[in-house]
């Protein structure tokens, strides 16, 4: 495996396929991306000399993110083309779901493990300007109850906290929680668009999930902690397995925690919930994943503009070895850490970084 100039071991790459979105949400976006926009996409032969060159380097597992991937006209052949060659011991995919549910079962065949889909609100209302589209909820929900019967890996829910919830809301979700196997993944807000929202910190979203559930958070580690683990009120908790989105256990695989950042907990009724807090609770000391956009660069962080060209060096017929060397030596261009809360907003927007 490779590492970067401080030791991280990069064995995660998000892959965005499309700027191209039918949603507009305004933490992303400030005004509609069509897929008539999609402009300079590169082919599934050309990603897979760039994804030939990351496995090479040993990474492990790949997330196609967009824009929505699901607008990416070449997806099933690039799906295809990678279960045949088999790089990856993990393939996953971030999409709002609104597409998602007469191609569930399809994606799952051509070796899709995992999918992640976003849900920011599930009070219709609250759910279109979330969106900033009007109606679309049905589908979204019929794509989570399509995914969770295709037969995938894991299906995680994913909630950005653009601001505080009222407990009403909150128990609206945990409504869910419990009708669907699914693990719910809440996301601290990060400032691509200024500050022009303050959502919940780390410690605040986990106090009013103790508080309204009635009991602690049990943690949940990704790769078999021991049992009494403490979780970060100080109590501790035990457990025996993780089924169906639901904690019996501390100990808990890759296949369903994944490889990117989240911190696991369970709720006190079993349903598992994931925090990925990277602004009041950073990981940028275990962060082991780099970014593809859809116009062919490496980004090095999500919130910095460190960005190195690689789809001109496929475009002048540049192998997967060579591409290997080359990013070799740029991933040692990586930063300790992002400047946090206070930030400025990094001038490429997060709909052309990938989701």
């Amino acid at each position: 495996m490779v590492q970067d100039n401080w030791q991280r071991t990069i064995e995660y790459v998000r892959l965005s396929l499309t700027e191209a979105c039918n949603f507009c949400c305004p933490y992303c976006r400030p005004e509609a991306i069509t897929p008539e926009t999609q402009t300079n996409l590169l082919t599934p032969d050309e990603w897979l000399t760039v994804l030939g060159a990351f496995h090479q380097l040993g990474v492990r597992a790949l997330r196609l993110t967009g824009g929505e991937p699901l607008l990416y006209p070449h997806l099933d052949e690039l799906l295809q083309k990678l279960q045949e060659r088999q790089w990856f011991e993990d393939v996953s995919m971030t999409t709002n779901g609104s597409l998602l549910g007469k191609r569930a079962k399809e994606l799952q065949k051509l070796g899709l493990n995992r999918v992640n889909i976003s849900l920011d609100a599930v009070d219709e209302l609250i759910f279109d300007v979330r969106t900033g589209r009007t109606g679309q909820l049905p589908a979204v929900i019929e794509g989570i109850e399509a995914a969770l019967a295709a037969g995938f890996t894991s299906v995680k829910i994913n909630t950005v906290l653009m601001e505080p919830m009222s407990d009403d809301m909150v128990r609206s979700l945990l409504a869910y929680m419990e009708k669907w196997p699914v693990i719910w993944r809440f996301i601290e807000y990060m400032p691509f668009q200024g500050q022009t929202f303050r959502g919940p910190t780390f410690e605040e979203w986990q106090a009013q999930l103790t508080r309204i559930c009635g009991g602690p958070l049990i943690p949940v580690e990704k790769n078999g902690a021991k049992k009494g683990a403490k979780s970060n009120n100080g109590n501790g908790v035990e457990a025996d397995e993780v089924k169906d989105g639901k904690a019996t256990a501390v100990k808990k695989s890759k296949s369903v925690t994944g490889f990117g950042p989240a911190t696991y907990y369970a709720l006190p009724q079993g349903p598992v919930v994931g925090f990925i807090f990277p602004m009041s609770h950073s990981y940028c000391h275990e962060c082991n994943r780099v970014r593809l956009t859809s116009d062919g660069r490496l980004r090095l962080c999500l919130l910095r503009d460190d960005e190195a060209d690689l789809v001109s060096l496929v475009r002048q017929g540049k192998s997967s070895e060579e591409l290997a060397e080359h990013i070799k030596d740029v991933l040692q261009l990586r930063r300790e850490q992002h400047e946090g809360p206070d930030m400025a907003a990094p001038k490429r927007a997060m709909w052309r970084i990938g989701g």
